[in-house]
C-alpha cells in the first residue's frame, strides 16, 4: 500500500511539473504565450490605384513596395498605439504627353511616410486598427494643378489595418487598406498591402 501511495505521489508530481513546463513554453525554453511588441520592422508590398481625374495621366493601377520601422505600445489590454515610418517605391506607368502628371518622366517616385495607429485588440493575437498619416512623394519634373513646378507631392489619408500575431513569437502579419488624397493634384490614391512584421521585443 505504501509503495502504491509513493508511486501515485510521484506520478502526480510529474504531471504537475509537466503541466507547468507546458504552460511556460516549449522544450527549447521559449515562452509561447505572450505577444511580443515594441520596436518593429515591417516589409510590405501591394497595389496602388489612382481614382478620379488623376488616373487620366497614368495607368490606374500600379505597385508599391515599402520597408517600415515603428514602435507599438500596449496601453491597456484592449488598446494599443503605434507610431510608424516607412520608405518605399511607387511604380506607375504614365502618359508623358500629359504634362500635369506628377509622375511624368519619373515612373518610380520615392515614397516616405509617417503614421499613427490606434488599435483595438480583439483578443491576445487579433487586432483591428486605424492608420492615419501622411506620405511624401519625391518625384522628378512635375507640375501641380496650377501649373507650378514641384518636386514633392503630399498624400494625406486614413485606412484600416488587421493584424495577427503568430505563435512564432516575434512575427505577425496583416493587411492594410488606405485611402489618400493627393494635395495640389486632382486625384486620390487607394492602397491595399499585405505585410509581414518582426517585433524585436525592445
Amino acid at each position: 500500500m505504501k509503495k502504491l501511495l509513493a508511486i501515485l505521489l510521484l506520478l502526480g508530481a510529474s504531471f504537475l511539473a509537466a503541466a507547468e513546463e507546458e504552460a511556460v513554453g516549449d522544450a527549447s525554453g521559449n515562452d509561447l504565450a505572450p505577444v511580443v511588441k515594441g520596436l518593429s520592422a515591417t516589409m510590405s508590398g501591394g497595389l496602388f490605384a489612382m481614382v478620379g481625374p488623376a488616373s487620366d495621366y497614368s495607368d490606374p493601377l500600379g505597385a508599391i513596395v515599402t520597408l517600415g520601422f515603428g514602435y507599438d505600445i500596449q496601453i491597456v489590454d484592449a488598446f494599443s498605439l503605434g507610431i510608424h515610418a516607412k520608405f518605399g517605391v511607387l511604380q506607375l506607368n504614365t502618359d508623358s504627353s500629359m504634362s500635369v502628371s506628377p509622375w511624368v518622366e519619373d515612373y518610380a517616385p520615392i515614397l516616405a511616410g509617417i503614421s499613427i495607429n490606434p488599435t483595438y485588440c480583439i483578443n491576445n493575437r487579433w487586432e483591428l486598427g486605424l492608420e492615419v498619416g501622411a506620405d511624401f512623394l519625391l518625384v522628378g519634373k512635375a507640375k501641380d494643378i496650377d501649373g507650378k513646378e514641384s518636386d514633392m507631392f503630399i498624400m494625406i489619408g486614413a485606412g484600416i489595418d488587421a493584424e495577427y500575431y503568430t505563435y512564432a513569437r516575434h512575427f505577425s502579419f496583416g493587411m492594410t487598406a488606405k485611402f489618400d488624397y493627393i494635395l495640389n493634384f486632382d486625384g486620390f490614391g487607394v492602397t491595399v498591402m499585405p505585410y509581414l512584421k518582426y517585433s524585436f521585443d525592445i
